[in-house]
């Protein structure tokens, strides 16, 4: 499983958006960019895509490791790096 989450404004007090679930990596990378997109021009936006695993003692899933970190300017201009984010 793969979440997905988006948070907007300033590093200091960000406004996190609902996440997303899917199965697939690609799904989760795709529909946070979408929503990275959907941010109104002028709002810094970051966002994530974290690997989860299913623990079956617990029976539930917990994040295991951040795959991929967006951030957008507030000019738009997006970088994307591999990896954890602060």
């Amino acid at each position: 499983m793969y979440e997905w989450c988006i948070a907007t404004g300033p590093g200091d007090s960000p406004r996190v958006s609902p996440i997303g679930l899917t199965d697939a990596e690609p799904r989760a990378r795709a529909q946070m960019l979408d929503a990275l997109a959907a941010v109104p021009p002028g709002i810094p936006a970051r966002g994530w895509v974290v690997a989860m695993l299913y623990l079956p003692v617990l029976c539930c899933y917990d994040r295991y490791e951040t795959r991929l970190c967006a951030e957008r300017t507030e000019t738009g201009t997006l970088r994307l790096v591999a990896g954890g984010h602060d």
